[in-house]
């Protein structure tokens, strides 16, 4: 079953409706011709449509197809991301925030050559460009995956049209069109997934029903406590690997923070967090949901072993064909190493526009390739965002408390601790099967299928000659934790060897204190507005005088 005319006819409205709000903001309202208004809107944007496309830009397709999924295969201890994600506001609230408005750069990086020097700057800035591409082709995957599913049309094609218009309306509209956009496609979001729910639980008998299947599926979870590092979800892992994992993501990734900057003021911007958290808390839930209603329909059928699908990200797309199928309807680097003459405002917003052209047909092409991975669309981007995320995170915080860590100890940290990452990245993907069993994958029947067919099962490789595979077996939860022990200990590790610095000649705006961890109330050393004079200017001394190379 497919889509039908009426179906096609609003997919072509909303993505139609998506590139009319980039033209209307690009060429309009506005012509975007400072860096101000293309990268933040200007300061001016209100407090909740910014705060709903935070949520579009935290919890896209890939948790609407992803964390089903997972509630489906590994049962509800999934739902322990609530007090995950609260930590992750908690911090970035009254930590991050504060300082990022604090230093009066539209780049977050800014701070990091403040605090330590020009190359460290650069180093991370180019590290968070290459995990947003893959991070978004993820993104970009999840939706296209959906659309294919549904319309019968080759993955490629629309991975193609899906990332063309996301570039066009970008790369014209700027952060404008990209935050109404987002706040189109929230809404369509939760009316998508409550619609599906609502009618789910009719078809399936009610709520009692559903979840009695649950619990006989023994889906219904929140007790395992185990310190085994390989079992995906725990308490432990979900609560302090998924809390760090939060942070990271709300906080040192342009991407998101640049929304803190849209707004007027730093309450402001606190506030578009603490809304951000409640709705990704009820997004939750309602994935939750979801994961109990496949597993109440599908549990005597599983479409993957039976072969109706050929990824496990499949799944919801099918249950909403079955369901609902009868009712129609870079410029911070370029900028920063610029000795010569300044760029004018103008020319730097050109240039944002021209990245963003070429970075989106990049992630398109990179979209298309995450089609031939293995692992469930939300793993992946736990696996990227846990790897190459969490390091960033891991030097804000030694730059935040620790002054005596200097330049050359948090380079070193951080390089380590990306080639760890990697080697840990490569290692798990190569090599891990799913455990059938208590904390690992739930099992699944295929009993209840009306047709007849043979299930071949591929069964792993014994890999138990191989000594790394219990590194390479720990559960991507751990890998944000992992990254930010490794920062920590060789930073500190790196201040003896190398020598450190003597915390008094450290800006002390730059520093916080273990107590403004506990406290609502951060009292800021000093306050800067995102004035456009203050934008064009380009720092010429560093914290560390260092050359590039």
């Amino acid at each position: 079953m497919y889509l039908g005319w009426i179906d096609y006819g609003m997919l072509i409205l909303l993505l139609g409706f998506s590139v009319s709000i980039g033209i209307y903001q690009g060429c309009f309202r506005s012509k975007q011709l400072t860096t101000n208004e293309f990268l933040i809107a200007d300061g001016r944007m209100m407090i909740l449509p910014t705060a709903m496309s935070l949520l579009a830009s935290l919890m896209s397709a890939a948790t609407l197809l992803g964390i089903p999924i997972e509630i489906y295969s590994y049962g509800t201890m999934y739902m322990y991301w609530i007090f995950a994600y609260f930590i992750g506001t908690y911090l970035t609230v009254n930590l991050f925030i504060p300082m990022f408005r604090q230093i009066g750069n539209l780049s977050i990086y800014a701070y990091l050559e403040q605090r330590f020097s020009l190359t460290i700057r650069i180093v991370i800035t180019l590290s968070y460009m290459i995990v947003t591409i893959f991070y978004i082709a993820v993104i970009l995957y999840g939706p296209c995956l959906a659309l294919s599913q549904v319309t019968g049309l080759h993955i490629w094609l629309t991975v193609g049209s899906c990332g063309i218009i996301c570039t066009l309306y970008t790369s014209i509209g700027g952060m404008k069109a990209v935050i109404w956009t987002d706040v189109i496609q929230t809404i369509m979001m939760f009316l998508g997934v409550i619609l599906s729910v609502i009618i789910g639980f009719y078809d399936a008998g009610g709520i009692k029903s559903v979840f009695k299947s649950a619990m006989d599926g023994n889906r219904i979870q929140f007790s395992t406590t185990t310190l085994d590092p390989s079992i995906r979800y725990t308490v432990w892992s979900v609560i302090i690997g998924g809390s760090l994992y939060a942070t990271a993501i709300y906080s040192c990734l342009q991407t998101q923070a640049q929304r803190y900057l849209c707004v007027k003021s730093i309450r402001a911007a606190q506030k578009v967090a603490w809304i951000n958290f409640l709705m990704c808390t009820m997004m939750l839930f309602l994935c939750a949901s979801v994961g109990c209603l496949l597993y109440a329909k599908y549990n005597q059928c599983d479409p993957l072993q039976a072969k109706l699908i050929s990824k496990p990200d499949q799944l919801y797309p099918l249950f909403i064909i079955e369901t609902l199928g009868r009712f129609p309807g870079l410029t911070d680097i370029y900028k920063r190493i610029s000795i010569g003459n300044l760029m004018s405002d103008e020319k730097q917003a050109s240039i944002s526009k021209i990245l963003s052209l070429f970075i989106g047909f990049l992630v398109v092409f990179l979209a298309y390739a995450t089609s031939f991975l293995g692992n469930n669309i939300i793993v992946i981007v736990f696996q990227i965002s846990g790897s190459f995320a969490a390091p960033i995170l891991g030097v804000f915080l030694i730059g935040f408390f620790i002054p005596r860590v200097n330049s050359r100890s948090i380079l070193i940290a951080f390089i380590c601790c990306l080639l760890f990452q990697t080697w840990i990245l490569i290692g798990a993907t190569l090599t891990m099967k799913s455990q059938i069993g208590k904390g690992g994958r739930l099992p699944t029947s295929v009993k209840g299928c009306l047709s007849s067919f043979n299930i071949t099962q591929v069964m792993p490789k014994n890999q138990s000659s191989n000594p790394l595979l219990p590194l390479y077996s720990i559960s991507v939860m751990w890998y944000s934790f992992n990254a930010i022990i490794i920062i920590v200990v060789i930073s500190l590790l790196g201040s003896f060897i190398f020598g450190s610095n003597d915390p008094k000649t450290i800006d002390e705006s730059l520093l916080i204190s273990w107590k403004n961890v506990f406290s609502c109330n951060w009292k800021h050393k000093k306050s800067t507005n995102l004035k456009t004079n203050e934008v064009n200017t380009i720092e010429t001394q560093t914290i560390e005088q260092e050359s590039i190379l």
